[in-house]
C-alpha cells in the first residue's frame, strides 16, 4: 500500500468521472485492456473491489470506491501542489529572505522603495528584517543567519562577501533645541570646536565615529566625544538629554524626538564630497 503508483490513482479517478473504460483510457492516453488491467491490479492492492461493470459500457462505484476516489483525488491534488511549491523554490519564488538593516536606513526610504518593489514582483517570497549594527550584519552574512544587508560599507569586505552602494546622503549636526547654534538653517564646522560631540561605538558601527572626525578635520580640529553610544538613535537620544552635540545622516532628520533640531553643514564647495559629507549605505 505504502508503494502504491499515483498513476494508479490518476487511472481510477478518471475511470471514476467518466464510469466508461474506453472513455477514461482515450482521456489517458491508454488502450482500454491496458485500463482495465490497471483497475484490477489496483483492486488487488487495496484487497477491495473498487466498481462493477453493469453493461459492457457502463460501471459504477463500489461504496469502497467511492470512499477512495475522493481520497485519490487529494493525494493527487496534494502530489501536484507539492510539485508546483518544488518548481516555484527553484525558480526562487518562494521561501524566506532574512535583511539586516539600521534605523537610518528606514529613515532614508530604502526598504520601502526596494521592498515594496520586492514584494510586488515576489509575493511567495517570505521577507524578515532585523535591524543590526553594520558589523552584527557583516558577521550575520558570513555565518549564514542573513541572506543581505543594508548597512555602511566596510573599508574592505570580508572575502566571503561583495556589497555595491544604493545610496548616499549629507551629513547633518544634531543638536539640543535650547543650544546657542540651533537657530542658524547652516553650521559651520569651525563653529562646533568647544562642542562636546556624541557618536556611536566603533566596534558598533564602521564609520561613525569618522563622520564626527571627518567634519571636525575641515576645521583643523580633534572632536571632544563624552559619549559612545550604541546607537544612532541612542545617539539623538543623547542630544535631546543635553549631554552634547552629534553628526549624523539627514535621513535621520525625519525622526520626531522632543528638543532635538537638524542642521545642515556650511562647507566650502571646495571641500571634497566624500568621505565629508556622505554617508552611504550598501546592500
Amino acid at each position: 500500500m505504502r508503494d502504491l503508483d499515483l498513476r494508479l490513482f490518476r487511472y481510477f479517478v478518471v475511470l471514476a468521472e467518466e464510469r466508461h473504460f474506453a472513455r477514461a483510457a482515450e482521456r489517458l492516453s491508454i488502450t482500454p485492456p491496458t485500463l482495465t488491467h490497471q483497475i484490477k491490479a489496483l483492486e488487488a492492492r487495496l484487497g477491495v473491489r473498487l466498481c462493477n461493470r453493469k453493461t459492457s459500457t457502463r460501471l459504477e462505484l463500489t461504496e469502497a470506491g467511492r470512499r477512495f476516489v475522493d481520497q485519490a483525488r487529494q493525494v493527487l491534488r496534494q502530489a501536484e501542489e507539492a510539485e508546483l511549491v518544488a518548481q516555484r523554490a527553484a525558480r526562487g519564488e518562494i521561501g524566506s529572505i532574512e535583511i539586516g538593516y539600521m534605523i537610518s536606513v528606514t529613515c532614508s526610504g530604502l526598504l520601502q522603495k526596494y521592498l515594496g518593489a520586492f514584494r510586488r514582483v515576489n509575493p511567495g517570497i517570505d521577507v524578515n528584517l532585523r535591524r543590526m549594527p553594520t558589523l552584527a550584519q557583516v558577521n550575520a552574512i558570513v555565518e549564514g543567519k542573513l541572506d543581505i544587508g543594508f548597512a555602511r560599507p566596510p573599508s574592505n569586505y570580508p572575502p566571503e562577501l561583495s556589497g555595491f552602494n544604493v545610496f548616499t546622503q549629507p551629513l547633518v549636526v544634531v543638536l539640543p533645541a535650547g543650544h546657542r547654534l540651533a537657530g542658524r538653517r547652516r553650521i559651520a564646522p569651525s563653529q562646533l570646536r568647544d562642542e562636546a560631540f556624541i557618536t556611536t561605538a566603533l566596534e558598533v558601527d564602521f564609520g561613525f565615529g569618522e563622520f564626527t572626525e571627518a567634519v571636525t578635520k575641515i576645521a583643523g580640529f580633534s572632536p571632544r566625544v563624552t559619549r559612545r553610544a550604541s546607537d544612532a538613535y541612542t545617539v539623538l537620544t543623547y542630544v535631546s538629554a543635553g549631554f552634547g552635540i552629534g553628526v549624523v545622516g539627514k535621513s535621520m532628520s525625519r525622526l520626531a524626538i522632543p528638543n532635538v533640531v537638524f542642521r545642515d553643514l556650511a562647507v566650502s564647495s571646495t571641500v571634497p564630497p566624500p568621505p565629508f559629507n556622505g554617508e552611504d549605505f550598501s546592500f
